[in-house]
């Protein structure tokens, strides 16, 4: 409030707009006072920052935005990803939270939208040998997916972890087969990114930004298509050939998302106000 009076250049970056989109996962509070915030910064900023086209579709689509006042800059993950952890400290890990030998991985908050029930649901498709860790904060969805868990005999195959602590996160990616994102909606896709610094490839869902994350090189199905899902996951995990391809086509897309450009286009923007 009242830096524009001040004559004080000022930017807003701003994430999402799901809270708006998908109104039945908020109480209606919490959508009010986001809605407040975000449409007076939006309207007051002498620019704003959309971490990805996604996002600037929604700002000018749905709050109605000049697209000549929003400029799109990505995210990076923490650059500790891209680190290679050890055999020996990946054994380690693999004690502590008793991991199997070869797993998929998710990683996110177990909610609605984040949709990890169709992870699940896809696992019973697939070979009896092969295994599901789920990494997360809990939600009342939470029970829901470990009640289909129950329900169809796959307490053996899905692994829910707690308490992981962010020092072995690196570790627990990059021994995973694939990673799995079928979340509906995201604003970027942060998960994704740390999975493809880790070397690992990844499957996520369209409809999003989740293509804007991952590159060509993953693969994108719907996220309510379980059989899509399980075909997918297959195809990969038989064709060593193609999963490598796909890390290697990972880490290329990355390029884009590094720390020096980041920053060169924050100061870019910066720079361009403080002119005008």
């Amino acid at each position: 409030f009242g830096l524009r009076k001040q004559g004080i250049p000022s930017v807003v970056s701003i994430h999402d707009l799901i809270f708006y989109r998908f109104p039945q996962y908020y109480p209606w509070f919490d959508r009010k006072i986001y809605e407040y915030k975000m449409r007076y910064a939006a309207d007051h900023a002498d620019k704003i920052i959309a971490i990805s086209e996604r996002t600037k579709f929604d700002l000018i689509n749905l709050f109605e935005i000049d697209q000549n006042r929003i400029e799109v800059i990505f995210q990076n993950c923490d650059p500790v990803f891209r680190n290679k952890i050890t055999d020996a400290e990946k054994q380690k890990i693999r004690s502590v939270y008793n991991l199997p030998e070869n797993y998929l991985l998710y990683v996110g908050t177990i909610e609605t939208r984040k949709n990890a029930l169709l992870a699940v649901k896809a696992l019973r498709e697939l070979d009896t040998d092969i295994q599901l860790i789920i990494i997360g904060k809990d939600t009342p969805y939470a029970e829901k997916v470990r009640e289909y868990v129950s329900k169809y005999s796959l307490i053996s195959r899905v692994h829910f972890l707690k308490n992981v602590t962010f020092n072995d996160l690196p570790g627990i990616y990059q021994m995973a087969d694939l990673f799995l994102f079928p979340s509906e909606y995201e604003g970027f896709g942060i998960p994704v990114v740390e999975a493809l610094s880790s070397g690992v490839p990844v499957i996520a869902a369209t409809g999003s930004c989740l293509e804007e994350a991952g590159g060509a090189g993953s693969i994108y199905i719907d996220p309510k298509d379980s059989s899509a899902l399980a075909a997918q996951i297959k195809n990969v995990l038989i064709n060593p050939e193609k999963r490598q391809l796909m890390i290697k086509a990972g880490l290329d897309h990355l390029e884009q998302f590094s720390d020096r450009k980041i920053a060169d286009q924050l100061n870019n923007l910066y720079q361009n106000i403080i002119k005008c």
